[in-house]
Parts: C-alpha cells; sequence; structure tokens
C-alpha cells in the first residue's frame, strides 16, 4: 500500500519523506514487539475493549462507504466492513471466550492464507517463488501459534502485524534511498527486466561525456488514458458455464470445453498502445493449461504487439469494459513502451496482456499526484483512502499469481478513485448524505 502511494507522489516526494518512513517504520516496529511481548505474560495489558470500539467503528465507517464502490470493489469493502464488525462484537462481548473465538478464527484464516501462497507459488512458480514459499510455512506455523496460545490472541495478531509492516516500511525507506540520484519510483517496484529505461545512476560511476543537449517537444496525448478490458466471459465464443468468481479473475469455459482468459490493453492515442499477444495460438486445453501456469522461462514464447485498438477491435471485438485516465505522465508512459516493446516474448502468468497493462499503468502514473503532496493532511487522504487498500490487496495477489484481465480492471478501477476521486469525502457517502442530497434535489 505504501509503495502505491509513494509512486502516486513521486520520486521528489520519496526524496524529501525517506527520513520519515524511517522513524515511522522503526517506531512502529518496536510498538509492535511490545505489544507481541505483552502476550507472554499472562496478564495483558493491552486495551482489549477499546480496540473493539475503534475497530467496530471503522467497520461502520466501511460498510456505509461500501455501497459506493465499483464492481468488486463494493464486494471487498463490504467484506472487509463485514469481518472487522465480526470480530469487533467478539472483542466487546467477553475477554475470555473472545481470545478463544479469535484464536480460532485468526489461526483459520492465515492456514487458508498460508496454503494459498505456498500453492501458487508451487504452481506458478513466479520469480522468489521460493521466498514466497517459505512465507507460506511461516504464515501456517503462526495460524498454529495462534490457537495453540489463545490466552492473548489480539496481542500476538497485532503484535505480528505490526512487525511485517515495519519491515515493509523499512524495505521501502532502504529502497528509497537509491532515488537520491534516480527519477522514478516504478522502478523501485517492478521486476528489473520490466523497469527498462528506468535506470539508476550509481554513485562513483564516471561521468558520461558531454554532449550537444537537444531539446524535445514535449509529447502531445489527444485522448485520455484508456485501460480496455476484456472479460472473460465476453470474450469467449458461446456462453460459459455460470462460476462467477472463476469466469472473473482466471478464465471462462465455454460449451466446447475451451479455455478463455480475456484480453487487456492500454491506449494513449497517438504514440502508445499496449496490447501483448501470442505470436502464435496457444493450446488452452485443460490438459495443456496447467502446464502454461508455470512463469518459467520453459514456457517463453514469441509475442507480438497489436498495433492500435481500432484494428484489433475490427479483428475481433470490442472490449467489455474501458476505464479512463485524464491525468497521467504521458513522458514516463512512453519511455517505458519505448523499451518494453523491443523484447517480443509472451509468458501466459508472468509476461503476459495483463501484466503489460498493469505495469504500463504504473509507469504512467509515476507522480502523477505530485501537485497534491503540499501538506501532510493531504498525503494522509490519500493514504487512508480504502481504494488504496483494495488496489495493494490486489497488486499483492496478481504478483503470487498472476495478473489476469479481472485484476487489472480491479486495480485500474481502484488507481482511478485515488487519481480522480469523488468530489465528497468517506464522510458525505454516508446513506444519510445521499437521501439528503436526493431530497434536496428534489426540492
Amino acid at each position: 500500500m505504501l509503495q502505491i502511494a509513494l509512486l502516486l507522489f513521486g520520486a521528489q516526494f520519496v526524496r524529501d519523506k525517506a527520513k520519515y518512513l524511517w522513524i515511522s517504520g522503526l517506531l512502529w516496529g518496536i510498538a509492535g514487539v511490545l505489544i507481541f511481548i505483552d502476550g507472554f505474560d499472562g496478564q495483558t495489558y493491552f486495551p482489549l475493549k477499546t480496540f473493539g470500539i475503534v475497530l467496530l467503528l471503522e467497520s461502520l465507517i466501511t460498510l456505509s462507504v461500501a455501497a459506493s464502490g465499483i464492481g468488486a470493489q463494493k464486494a471487498v469493502l463490504y467484506f472487509k466492513g463485514g469481518v472487522f464488525f465480526f470480530v469487533s462484537l467478539i472483542m466487546l462481548v467477553d475477554a475470555r471466550y473472545s481470545n478463544i473465538l479469535l484464536s480460532v478464527i485468526f489461526g483459520f484464516s492465515y492456514f487458508v492464507i498460508g496454503l494459498f501462497v505456498i500453492a501458487s507459488a508451487w504452481v506458478v512458480r513466479f520469480p522468489r517463488w521460493r521466498a514466497s514459499l517459505i512465507m507460506g510455512c511461516l504464515q501456517i506455523a503462526f495460524a498454529g501459534f495462534l490457537i495453540t496460545h489463545s490466552s492473548a490472541t489480539v496481542s500476538f495478531f497485532l503484535g505480528v502485524l505490526m512487525i511485517a509492516g515495519s519491515i515493509n516500511t523499512l524495505r521501502v525507506a532502504m529502497r528509497a534511498r537509491q532515488l537520491k540520484n534516480a527519477t522514478s519510483v516504478f522502478q523501485l517496484m517492478v521486476p528489473r527486466e520490466f523497469a527498462k529505461g528506468f535506470t539508476t545512476k550509481v554513485k562513483g560511476s564516471p561521468a558520461p561525456e558531454k554532449v550537444a543537449e537537444t531539446v524535445t517537444p514535449p509529447l502531445a496525448f489527444t485522448s485520455p488514458l484508456t485501460v480496455h478490458i476484456w472479460t472473460p466471459e465476453g470474450s469467449a465464443s458461446e456462453p460459459a458455464v455460470p462460476r462467477p468468481v472463476i469466469n472473473r479473475y482466471i478464465a471462462a469455459v465455454d460449451a466446447h470445453g475451451v479455455i478463455s482468459t480475456g484480453h487487456a490493453a492500454l491506449e494513449a492515442s497517438p504514440h502508445v498502445y499496449v496490447s501483448l499477444y501470442p505470436a502464435e495460438d496457444i493450446d488452452r486445453s485443460p490438459s495443456e493449461f496447467f502446464r502454461l501456469l508455470k512463469a518459467t522461462h520453459d514456457n517463453d514464447i514469441a509475442g507480438k504487439y497489436q498495433p492500435d485498438y481500432v484494428t484489433e477491435s475490427g479483428n475481433w471485438c470490442h472490449s467489455d469494459k474501458k476505464i479512463h485516465f485524464h491525468g497521467f505522465n504521458g513522458e514516463a508512459l512512453h519511455r517505458f513502451w519505448t523499451n518494453y516493446r523491443k523484447d517480443e516474448i509472451y509468458n501466459l502468468t508472468y509476461r503476459n496482456c495483463s501484466s503489460s497493462v498493469a505495469y504500463s499503468l504504473e509507469a504512467a502514473l509515476d507522480g502523477v499526484l505530485a501537485n497534491r503532496r503540499g501538506n501532510w493532511l493531504t498525503t494522509l487522504k490519500v493514504l487512508f483512502m480504502p481504494e488504496l487498500w483494495i488496489a495493494s490487496q490486489v497488486r499483492k495477489r496478481a504478483l503470487t499469481m498472476a495478473w489476469t484481465p479481472g485484476l487489472v480492471m480491479d486495480y485500474a478501477r481502484a488507481l482511478r478513485a485515488i487519481v480522480h476521486p469523488v468530489p465528497q469525502p468517506w464522510y458525505k457517502r454516508m446513506p444519510w448524505k445521499w437521501r439528503s442530497t436526493a431530497r434536496d434535489q428534489a426540492s
């Protein structure tokens, strides 16, 4: 979540605030260690009731604004608010039984998440999959720890959560030091092979020979940046088997058993159109599909880029969904695309149409909120936007599994809500505010 926020605020913001990242990360980690240790002495000082009240208020706010979400955002917000509401009620009922129930709930959740992480790492074999495999095993071990140490479940859970958040913050702060001479936050977020053209100047390296500077006029884009999504169901030749979640995020199966994974493209006319295809059709039969899920070089094949949306839609069909961005970093997008298109390689789970669009979109949004970083209040408003949390969760799942058109659609919608927020803050999106607004308009 922090990485996405820093990407949107830009490199200059990261340079100015890097020391605050170090301080906040250290303090947050120390607080997490103290809360975790507090659970071992048999008498916890952690204010369980107070934390339950805060969590209850958070759940009510989330549930109140969930209806204003778009697509999967609405379901995610309702799920998050519902879980927080249920957990907060358990905390407020009875401390003794609360710890037992919470240990079972948190333990089971971590067990399921750990299994999912292990399965994804083993099947997909994405880069650094071994580290993800170890992380999944640690999550399962922590699940067993929570179930067997139910006397202070909240202290253990919150302490580990804060320690993990502190480690991630310190990692971001450490990588932010690399931006002293760099120009882009984007290079810190994506794999190296996707960040070509965003190189960092190494300290101590010989200075390049001076050449006559040529002034190039800025690129003129004639339309907003548009993310095109062909959903798996919409791109299937015949009506697919009704499986909403699988059809949305993974693939749809038509009446003949052919698998359709959908497609994603990014358009910023007239200079950029990102649409990566395999040069030859991939065997998408069920017997071959699971072999192709591995993100290894063995599955790298030749790819090809479509010239423009008019040609692609004319040869196939129009996209189901379109997400528009009226503010974007056109120079960064064009620089990324110029270098990215030099490699015509396609990999179904690692370098596919969806990952190409996701990283192109991140390059285009690098520093797009630079004009909103004037004070801490504006920064905190962005950090507490529910869409930022949704975007981070979508990105985390995509990196440990694979980018799919459904995930790109949810990711783009969440980022658009941050870049182009609704005029009203969250407290004006409450149900009673809707009713009063409707009455005012009617009168």
